[in-house]
């Protein structure tokens, strides 16, 4: 299966589980019932359609950057750590361990597809280290959160160094899309090789490349494209 493949089968679950869920949604309005079953209907969609969104995060880090392993390692702690939630949810386990296990799942899955995520933005070699300190204070974010329940921590200033961990990692969400919005007029308006006033001498259904950063490159709209050899 090829990454586009995978992305539309996740695109197309998202979207089932999605009206699935609004489904239950109306006939527990409508019936006025809602019960243990209901709940544990709403929280398997909720669950698959939570990781699918994350492992569609993953695959489009797969297909823009030449780095798949740390792709497909999120797609599979999502779907590991969903499987073990719904497995643990409709068998109504209490093994300590079993949910310690799964929410160390579900911590790595959602700190994957959230540093890859942040690592899709192409901010320019004068600020390719911003997305580069997010991923770190996403992973050091995830660290601490794993050993707070693991090891059962009663600490303020342990929660306290958390919640600044926390915040970090929300700036730096909330400032790569903000400078990739400032960042991108500037890579458009005036592509490398070309002065403001100069027309390549092309057809006009001819696509222009520019290049931008290995095998990636643009054409005049900003699109992004990954350039490679065909092997003969």
């Amino acid at each position: 299966m090829n990454i586009h493949t995978a992305r539309s089968l996740l695109l197309k679950s998202f979207i089932g589980f999605l009206s699935l869920t609004a489904l239950i949604g109306i006939a527990t309005v409508l019936t006025g019932e809602f019960g243990e079953l209901q709940l544990k209907i709403l929280a398997t969609t909720f669950t698959i359609s939570a990781a699918s969104i994350c492992a569609m995060a993953c695959a489009a880090f797969i297909e823009k950057r030449a780095m798949p392993a740390l792709g497909w390692t999120g797609i599979g702690l999502n779907f590991l750590a969903a499987t073990m939630l719904l497995f643990a949810m409709w068998a109504e386990l209490g093994d300590e361990y079993y949910w310690k296990i799964t929410i160390t799942l579900i911590v790595l899955g959602l700190g994957f597809a959230h540093a890859l995520l942040l690592q899709l933005p192409d901010l320019g070699k004068k600020h390719d280290w911003i997305p580069a300190i997010a991923a770190a204070s996403v992973a050091a974010l995830a660290v601490f959160i794993i050993v707070a329940f693991w090891g059962e921590i009663d600490n303020e200033g342990y929660y306290r160094g958390l919640a600044v961990i926390s915040i970090i990692v929300v700036l730096f969400t909330l400032i790569i899309p903000i400078m990739m919005k400032l960042a991108k007029p500037d890579v458009v308006s005036n592509p490398p090789h070309l002065t403001p006033t100069e027309k390549p001498s092309i057809t006009a259904d001819a696509l222009v490349l520019t290049p931008v950063d290995g095998n990636y490159y643009q054409d005049a709209n900003g699109t992004r494209y990954r350039v490679e050899k065909v092997p003969e």
